[in-house]
């Protein structure tokens, strides 16, 4: 079973720079959580709760970091730790306007873990 928050969006004050975390930034969150398919789904324990998942990433987002890098890192941290029979766990975090002059687009880091 995969379980995925997808797009989750957040207004957050990661960046190396001083402006960046004066200002902020909008920042997107992907998380893909993967389990085994032999457990009988009947009541909430059994299921990856998507609350749970949104709590923590919402819990490292609203912390300031200079690097997405360490944001990403820390939330798998926390999804290890709250879904311990997870066998594959993916986030990805896009910063939506990095400050790199004359870019347009986003810059985004990808964390992983796997059983």
């Amino acid at each position: 079973m995969i379980v995925e928050l997808n797009n989750l969006q957040f207004y957050a004050y990661h960046g190396l720079y001083d402006f960046e975390r004066e200002k902020g930034g909008e920042f997107i969150v992907n998380v893909k959580i993967e389990s085994t398919d032999n457990i009988k789904y009947t009541h909430l324990a059994d299921v990856v709760n998507y609350e749970d998942i949104y709590r923590i990433v919402n819990h490292q987002m609203v912390s300031s970091k200079d690097f997405i890098e360490e944001v990403a890192r820390l939330i798998l941290e926390d999804l290890k730790i709250q879904f311990m029979d997870a066998i594959y766990l993916e986030v990805k975090l896009t910063k939506c306007t990095p400050p790199i002059p004359g870019m347009k687009g986003s810059a985004a880091v990808t964390s992983k873990y796997c059983k």
